[in-house]
């Protein structure tokens, strides 16, 4: 009997200590935020120049990680081709691929740009 008692009274104390008591509501009203009207926001074609201006310039990742820039600011890549298929290609035809080659000409201003290199002047 004494030990059921003593359970009951332990459970009690266990379970008393899981309830939260509620805490009042405290509502704090500001004249400040009364007294503000909404404004309309907007943007002229002028503001939106200005603020393209100032925006950071970022290089085109995907170029960055597929050419590497020479002290003259030249363009070194990597032959394609090499990825599959290697059984019916010939051995000479493989060390040509493994090779580095320099970017044509017709491309070079184009991947300059989206690496943010300028060459040197000659």
């Amino acid at each position: 009997m004494k030990l059921a008692l003593g359970l009951l009274v332990l459970c009690a104390a266990c379970a008393q200590a899981f309830v939260v008591a509620p805490q009042p509501a405290v509502v704090v009203a500001s004249r400040a935020t009364a007294a503000i009207s909404p404004v309309a926001i907007s943007m002229t074609s002028k503001d939106k120049k200005a603020k393209a201006a100032k925006r950071k310039v970022k290089s085109y990742r995907s170029a960055a990680k597929r050419f590497k820039v020479t002290s003259t600011g030249k363009l070194l890549r990597h032959y394609a081709g090499k990825a599959h298929l290697l059984r019916k290609k010939r051995p000479q035809h493989l060390a040509k691929l493994r090779r580095v080659g320099s970017v044509d000409g017709a491309e070079l201003d184009t991947y300059q740009k989206m690496l943010l290199v300028f060459p040197k002047k000659k």
